[in-house]
């Protein structure tokens, strides 16, 4: 259900680990990692657009629903997840969707279970940084619950129609990932 990559750990990789982790990378702020129309509790996380997904509206104004590169880090990211799927000898078409999400831990225990698109896609989850519990966990198609192991630097993928969430990461810790919605 889960499949683990191996990550090649390139110097760029390493530069963006530094850089996400430090004081200046710009982070934006949402109350809910998930915007599906409930009203449910939900953790809140900071995130960084790096290519956002299509949509045909923005800010009421009518628009081609195509990725939108959203950062001016998207190019080196890109860069970054290309070395890693090459390294995996993993080929994709196109890319819907890539942010760099940055959870803090939470009174609640996970975040709303969601899948990320309608489109068909795989889910490309990088983590970034060294913190405990924070899984991710992928519910099947018969509900069983699979968890990801989510050590500093390792990857994983997943296919992007199964539900996701994430849970909390412990006290005084951050939960850095880069996710990549592809093709």
């Amino acid at each position: 259900m889960i499949t683990e990559l191996k990550n090649p750990v390139t110097e760029d990789y390493k530069k963006l680990k530094e850089l996400v982790s430090g004081n200046n990378f710009p982070w934006h702020y949402l109350e809910k990692t998930v915007f599906n129309g409930e009203d449910k509790d939900d953790m809140s996380m900071f995130y960084h657009c790096l290519l956002g997904r299509p949509v045909h509206e923005v800010n009421g104004e009518k628009v081609p629903a195509l990725p939108r590169s959203a950062s001016s880090y998207f190019e080196y990211c890109y860069f970054i997840l290309k070395d890693i799927l090459d390294y995996n000898n993993i080929d994709f078409e196109v890319i819907y969707r890539m942010n760099i999400n940055l959870t803090l831990h939470s009174k609640l225990k996970e975040s709303i279970p969601h899948t990320d698109s309608n489109l068909p896609h795989k889910v490309v989850i990088v983590y970034l940084n060294e913190f405990s519990k924070g899984r991710t966990v992928v519910l099947g198609e018969d509900e069983q619950k699979y968890y990801s192991n989510p050590k500093e630097d390792n990857v994983i993928m997943f296919d992007g129609k199964l539900t996701h969430y994430q849970e909390c990461p412990d006290m005084d810790e951050k939960r850095i990932v880069m996710v990549v919605n592809l093709q």
